[in-house]
C-alpha cells in the first residue's frame, strides 16, 4: 500500500505528474483542476508531497493489470476520494473527472439527497447520482464542513447539457431520428426557446416547429 509520495514535481501533464525519488520516477495520476493550479504556480522542480491512494487497474485482457497511483495534496481529499469511489459504477478515473464542484459541494448534495446537483457531475446520470445518495448519505457530513474553496477537476470544454435536454435527446432517438438530427433539432428550438425547462415541453416545441416547417413548404 503506497498512501504517501514525496519528492521532486519533475513533469506535470493534463493528468498526471511524474514525481522523483531516489532515481525513480512515479507516475501519479490527478485531478485535471490540481494538475493545472500546481502547473501554473511554478511548482515543477520544486519538492512536493502526493497523498495517494494505490490500486490495480485492469487491462484489455483479464491476464493484464497495471498498477496506478492516484495523488491529492490534501489528506481530506484523499479520504473524500476513496469514499466516494466505493460506490459501484463509479471508477477511478471517472470519478477524477467527475469533481468539478469542491468535495464540499458534493457531499452536501450527498447528505441533502439533492440528485439533481450530482447530476452535474460529468459522467454521473440520474441513476448513478441516485446509487451514490444510497450507498454514501449519512457519511460525508464531515466532507460537506470541509472548508475548501475550488473544484479539484476543471470542467470539460463542452458543458454537460441539462437533464431535461438529454432526456428529450432519448426521446427523439427512441423515435428513430439519428443522434446527429435530434442534437439539432434540440440546439435550433432551445435558441428560439430559451424559456422552455423541461424535455415535455421541449418536445412539444420541437413537434410544433417541424408542423410550421411542413405547411410552408
Amino acid at each position: 500500500m503506497i498512501s504517501r509520495i514525496t519528492g521532486k514535481l519533475t513533469q506535470i501533464h493534463d493528468q498526471y505528474a511524474l514525481v522523483e525519488n531516489g532515481g525513480i520516477f512515479y507516475e501519479v495520476l490527478l485531478p485535471s483542476g490540481l494538475a493545472e493550479r500546481m502547473k501554473n504556480n511554478g511548482r515543477i522542480g520544486q519538492p512536493v508531497t502526493f497523498e495517494t491512494i494505490y490500486y490495480i487497474e485492469a487491462g484489455d485482457r483479464k491476464s493484464n493489470h497495471y498498477p496506478r497511483i492516484v495523488g491529492f495534496t490534501e489528506t481530506i481529499d484523499r479520504e473524500f476520494f476513496s469514499l466516494f469511489t466505493q460506490v459501484p459504477g463509479l471508477g477511478i478515473k471517472k470519478a477524477l473527472k467527475s469533481l468539478i464542484l469542491p468535495i464540499s459541494e458534493i457531499a452536501t448534495a450527498i447528505e441533502t439527497k439533492d440528485a439533481s446537483r450530482l447530476n452535474r457531475l460529468p459522467g454521473v446520470g440520474g441513476r448513478l447520482a441516485e446509487k451514490i445518495i444510497a450507498e454514501l448519505h449519512g457519511k460525508t457530513a464531515k466532507y460537506a464542513l470541509a472548508r475548501d474553496s475550488e473544484p479539484l477537476a476543471a470542467p470539460t470544454q463542452k458543458p454537460k447539457p441539462q437533464p431535461f435536454i438529454e432526456e428529450a435527446l432519448e426521446v427523439l432517438v427512441q423515435l428513430q431520428y439519428t443522434h446527429r438530427e435530434a442534437e439539432e433539432l434540440i440546439q435550433r428550438v432551445m435558441k428560439n426557446n430559451p424559456k422552455v425547462a423541461t424535455a415535455e415541453e421541449l418536445i412539444n416545441v420541437i413537434f410544433r416547429s417541424m408542423q410550421k416547417t411542413q405547411i410552408s413548404s
